[in-house]
């Protein structure tokens, strides 16, 4: 197991969800946020708990790669 999917299963988060939710909380509020990623704004709150939850260093290293990994997709489009 990676170390991003062993702190995704730590905290219950899905990659595809988590992916999501960095980039929709960055631009607008949670019920935004839930409506664009079609979640439920207490899914929001969930993962926002979670966030609030990991060390700094978890927390950093699932932002950088989602983000990298994100923008290398779009980029090979």
């Amino acid at each position: 197991m990676t170390r991003l999917e062993e702190i995704l299963t730590k905290y219950s988060l899905t990659r595809e969800n988590t992916t999501q939710y960095i980039d929709a909380v960055l631009r607008m509020n949670r019920t935004e946020a839930a409506n664009e990623i079609d979640v439920s704004t207490d899914t929001i709150h969930r993962y926002k708990r979670a966030f609030e939850q990991m060390n700094t260093q978890e927390r950093l290293f699932l932002i950088s790669t989602l983000t990298q990994e994100k923008l290398l997709a779009e980029f090979i489009k």
